[in-house]
């Protein structure tokens, strides 16, 4: 036999041990489990591959597990033990509503997504890219000390991104740390000569992941969080990027519709926190000689880095970080322990409609309950094959009673509210892929006021909106219902 012939025969054993392992490791999606059995089986040579690429998180878990700096992973445990049994003597402060009726919410966060609650925050609801852009670049024009990003898309050759970069340049050369991470994948357009004047200046860039290796074999895993956090005093997340298609400028798919938030008080530590966890890795995982000396782990770096908050008010607030390497898809919990939980309302709007049965079910069972469940989803896609998946599952949800509405334009906010109680702000989309595959950070807020924001934000961008009707729907041609229909098979294999 030769070479060739004995690596064709070590792959099909490979694909066949990875068949029969992905029924034991897999046991809690089975319908995840089935689509890739039938890869194995249709394409038994590179069904491996595909699997190690696409399919398997079991080398995130291994390989690119992401953890605190230890400086801070013991101190964290013990106010997140401290929050806890706060919560559990009534020692907190929390709304009324939110007391008697949602607690159950926080708790789990704290339990499940080891997420600490506060109550001292300000939250500023930020409705398109023209609100976030311009509070946002006059807070960095102000920045003393540090400037934190992280950006899934940095579009450097736009003119935001070029006056978004010269901004940082401006105040790393005045002696500010500038701090800039940013997803590989989501930047394909942008080269690493346009970090360089800002490296000059003093400022420091990671890409994600940080080797050509780490990229390709982490492909399918994208770093999706929106993070900014300005002397450690204000942070801005949410869906919105650093772009001119943010600011509606792209022809194709416009008006665009987005939503991001400005946080204030103690939630602000959450965000530093996973910011400097992220970068922490990314340093751990960049060759030495490339590496920055400038280490976020030194004791003088950290005492900076969390100073007593300034700007406070009264709302609760607890931050969600999701990620690949996690044992449990802890936003999507978080959404469906809402849905479950919601009494009068839950309005959702979402890019990208993929839930699995869990969501539907919860959401078939909220509407049939009485609770008026309202999904908005774009009219302009970005994505078409990913459109036609939300497309496919709009049908089930206008049977039960759930109403659907296709924005004018292309809608890219990620948001959720419920009882004029609480509200959902974060990169999370409502799919598969944000829930299992991506990392994502959104932050729920606990505050009636903020609540009937988002609610009222909702029912404006109905004005601009088309309700689906399950007639107009069923009239669809037949070449969409095909798209649907194929889009719909692999959808599992997310």
């Amino acid at each position: 036999m030769d070479i060739w012939g004995g690596l064709l025969v070590a792959l099909y054993i490979t694909n066949c041990i990875s068949a029969i392992s992905l029924i034991f490791t897999r046991k809690a999606d089975v319908g995840a489990t089935l689509a890739w059995l039938m890869v194995f089986l249709f394409l038994p040579v590179v069904g491996f591959i595909l699997y190690f690429f696409f399919g398997s998180t079991v080398k995130y878990q291994w390989f690119y597990r992401q953890e605190p700096p230890a400086a801070l992973t013991e101190a964290y445990s013990r106010a997140l033990q401290n929050n806890r049994a706060q919560l559990k003597a009534g020692k907190l402060p929390l709304q009324q509503a939110v007391q008697l009726q949602y607690q159950d919410i926080v708790r789990m966060n704290q339990t499940n997504a080891h997420s600490m609650y506060t109550a001292d925050n300000q939250v500023e609801l930020l409705v398109n890219a023209q609100a976030k852009y311009a509070r946002m670049f006059e807070e960095i024009r102000a920045a003393k000390k540090s400037i934190h990003v992280f950006y899934y898309i940095i579009k450097t050759r736009d003119e935001s991104g070029q006056q978004f970069l010269r901004l940082l340049e401006e105040k790393a050369r005045e002696g500010v740390e500038v701090r800039v991470a940013y997803a590989l994948m989501g930047c394909l357009k942008a080269r690493r000569r346009d970090f360089e004047p800002l490296k000059r200046a003093g400022g420091m860039v990671y890409s994600h992941l940080p080797t050509w290796f780490s990229s390709i074999v982490s492909v399918n895993y994208q770093m999706h969080r929106k993070m900014v956090i300005i002397d450690g005093q204000v942070a801005y997340t949410g869906g919105i990027n650093i772009g001119d298609d943010y600011l509606g400028l792209d022809k194709k798919r416009t008006p665009w519709r987005d939503t991001s938030i400005r946080l204030t008080g103690s939630s602000v530590r959450a965000v530093q926190l996973q910011f400097l966890t992220d970068w922490h890795y990314l340093d751990r995982k960049t060759a030495k000689s490339k590496a920055y000396a400038d280490k976020v782990t030194s004791p003088e770096r950290l005492r900076s880095y969390f100073p007593e908050p300034r700007e406070t008010g009264n709302m609760g607030v607890q931050i969600l970080a999701s990620g690949p390497d996690q044992e449990y898809a802890v936003i999507k919990d978080s959404y469906l322990k809402m849905i479950n939980s919601a009494q009068r309302y839950v309005y959702i709007q979402t890019p990208y409609l993929v839930p699995d049965d869990a969501l539907i079910e919860a959401m078939r069972l909220a509407a049939r309950s009485g609770v008026d469940v309202r999904v908005m989803i774009p009219g302009i896609p970005d994505k078409k094959f990913v459109y036609y998946i939300t497309l496919s599952h709009v049908e089930e949800l206008l049977k039960n009673g759930i109403r659907v509405y296709t924005h004018e334009g292309f809608l890219h906010a990620k948001t959720f509210v419920l009882d004029d109680c609480i509200a959902s702000v974060g990169s999370a989309n409502f799919d598969l892929r944000s829930f299992h595959l991506d990392y994502e950070l959104n932050a729920m807020v606990y505050d009636g006021a903020f609540a009937r924001q988002c609610r009222d934000t909702f029912q404006n961008d109905i004005r601009h909106s088309r309700e689906l009707t399950l007639e107009d729907y069923r009239k669809r041609n037949w070449l969409q219902k095909i798209c649907e229909s194929f889009c719909r098979l692999v959808e599992p294999l997310a």
